[in-house]
């Protein structure tokens, strides 16, 4: 309520300043239009044209103040998505163009007539702020430390304490996979966890998304997130990182920066962040650290999700995700099989098994 009657209270006023200054202009031409109209009484004349004045101003101050309202909306959202370094780079980078560009049209303004030097000079001011906002925005967190104003990320800003303690920057990999929950309760995540503020819209996104099994897992992370929210320290940040595109990259940039350890399942984002320098904790790896060895000979019970890519084969997965590969199994797809594992090779995603049902083995 209170903020539309600020809306409303801002429309206002600006019609009414539009009216007072359309009244005037009414004026003013009433005043010198006897001569172009002497058979009008010039007291009459004078009173249509700033009655005409201030009614043309109340539709146009209308008008006027709801498109500055919208466009004070768009400025407000935009500005609440950029991280406050970004919005003070870049109004001292627009200052700066705006200077630069009115120095740069003086010789037009000198040298040319109003008729071409106006144009010109209007065109150097726009061209120069909006180029110098760009480029400050883009390189904010380094302007601002060049000038002794940029902030070193620490804990107490984030938290509210100091610590120690190396932050985790979270990847969407590893927010989806399930597992980090247990990782964080049982105390192997070296200290706070952090999500950029793209890697939590990412996530957003795939729990919109129209497949259902990519819905579903983006829903796990959401509420992952939410159950590390109560249970430990976890910062959503608002670090875009505008001069980079890519997310991974945004990831690697960002650990680099703050600096803190990268948590991913991503073997790839493993390997780039690790050349750079970024200390990378991938739960897949530390899952086969811990998982028990599994020998040719030892049995389990797995259920058949799909069939393989290979003719008999029947695909299934254990219960930490390690995928199993049943020869002769194609045609039992739901059921749940006792298997003997013949073999185990590990790849660049993870371990997989090779097994065969027992003889003589019924549905699960």
């Amino acid at each position: 309520m209170q903020s539309r009657t600020g809306a409303k209270t801002f429309v206002e006023i600006t019609r009414l300043i539009v009216v007072l200054g359309m009244t005037a202009l009414g004026y003013t031409l009433g005043r010198s239009a006897p001569r172009a109209l002497p058979s009008w009484d010039p007291g009459t004349l004078v009173f249509v044209c700033s009655m005409f004045g201030a009614a043309l101003g109340y539709l146009l101050g209308g008008v006027l103040g709801r498109l500055l309202l919208s466009a004070f909306g768009v400025a407000e959202r935009r500005v609440d998505r950029a991280p406050a370094s970004e919005v003070i780079a870049g109004v001292l980078g627009a200052l700066v163009g705006l200077l630069a560009g009115i120095l740069f049209s003086m010789p037009f303004l000198l040298l040319l007539p109003a008729v071409w030097s106006a144009p010109i000079t209007l065109l150097l001011v726009y061209t120069l702020t909006t180029l110098f906002f760009r480029l400050a925005r883009v390189k904010s967190k380094d302007l601002l430390a060049m000038a002794g104003l940029g902030q070193r990320f620490t804990t107490t800003d984030v938290f509210g304490k100091n610590s120690s303690e190396k932050p985790c920057l979270l990847d969407s990999s590893a927010i989806i996979d399930g597992r980090l929950l247990a990782l964080s309760r049982s105390g192997f995540m070296p200290g706070p966890a952090i999500v950029p503020r793209f890697v939590l819209e990412e996530i957003q996104s795939i729990a919109d998304a129209g497949d259902s099994r990519r819905r579903r897992r983006g829903r796990r992370g959401l509420e992952v997130l939410d159950a590390l929210s109560s249970e430990s320290d976890l910062a959503v940040i608002d670090d875009e990182v505008p001069e980079v595109q890519h997310v991974d990259a945004k990831l690697v940039h960002l650990a680099r920066r703050i600096p803190a350890a990268l948590m991913t399942t991503d073997f790839n984002l493993q390997r780039v962040a690790e050349l750079q320098g970024v200390w990378v904790m991938n739960v897949n790896r530390l899952a086969e650290a811990l998982r028990p060895p599994v020998a040719s000979g030892d049995e389990l019970r797995v259920k058949i999700e799909a069939e393989g890519t290979e003719e008999g084969q029947g695909v299934g997965y254990t219960e930490d995700g390690t995928m199993v590969v049943v020869s002769g199994a194609s045609g039992r797809v739901g059921e749940v099989v006792e298997a003997i594992v013949s073999s185990a090779h590990q790849t660049s995603k993870g371990r997989m098994l090779f097994a065969r049902p027992r003889d003589d083995q019924g549905p699960g």
